[in-house]
């Protein structure tokens, strides 16, 4: 563990010498923006579903960001004769990721409750975000070691809008209807994790939250323990 929290400090550090939490910060201001500027009434509809592309999204950008700047500082090597292990540099990577995406909750919530009229289950949405942003950030992780370059990376990750994300805000916005639909979004994480963001704010069918919550830990933990298996053959050709 104290590895891990030393590895942490490093993380964030290092996450603030990239630009990464900079980038961080500004898109917590848009978002600030957007709900400023959102019709009457709106904001509890609206907040989940910002939480939700900053903790999928913008998540697997993050972590990929932080991966791609590190091999072109050549510190994987160092890695390959240091004495930490796989988990203690993947788990501090990731909660690094999750701090970012749990401070652009903080102050988005700021903003709801202080200045805006926002209903919300803070214990819940907090549990929601460090959940699913974890998640996500395994999927970031193997989806760099795929990936030649940041080009590369982003297009990755604008593929997997197209085919996970974008399915379910059509579906949560009743464009996509139908049994079909609901049975192949169960296996859809997006859908999982906008399930546990919601439920912060509205009420949720407790057999879609339980569903949901089951299945993103079951996939975190398979992708985590895939994405440390994979990481050997990463480090081992030198990164992309």
């Amino acid at each position: 563990m104290n590895k891990i929290g030393v590895l942490y400090r490093g993380e964030i550090l290092r996450m603030w010498k990239y630009g990464v939490s900079g980038a961080s910060l500004v898109t917590a201001l848009i978002w600030i923006a957007v709900l400023r500027f959102s019709a009457p009434g709106s904001m509890t509809a609206l907040f989940p579903l910002l939480i939700f592309v900053d903790s999928t999204v913008m998540t697997l950008l993050l972590v990929g960001v932080t991966i791609i700047f590190e091999n072109q500082e050549n510190s994987f090597k160092s890695l390959m004769v240091s004495p930490i292990s796989k988990d203690e540099y993947l788990v501090s990577k990731s909660l690094a990721v999750v701090t970012s995406s749990v401070i652009t909750l903080a102050l988005l919530l700021a903003y709801g409750l202080l200045v805006a009229d926002l209903e919300i289950n803070i214990p819940a949405i907090f549990g929601a975000v460090i959940l699913v942003a974890f998640t996500f950030a395994q999927v970031g992780t193997i989806m760099t070691y795929y990936s030649k370059d940041f080009t590369d990376l982003l297009m990755g990750v604008f593929k997997f809008t197209i085919v996970f994300t974008l399915p379910t805000l059509l579906e949560g916005f009743k464009v996509l209807k139908g049994d079909w639909v609901k049975t192949v979004q169960y296996f859809n994480p997006t859908k999982s994790a906008l399930v546990l963001l919601a439920a912060a704010t509205e009420p949720v069918d407790a057999k879609d939250l339980a569903i949901s919550l089951i299945y993103l830990l079951a996939l975190s933990g398979g992708l985590h323990a895939l994405s440390r298996r994979l990481l050997e053959r990463y480090v081992a050709k030198g990164g992309a």
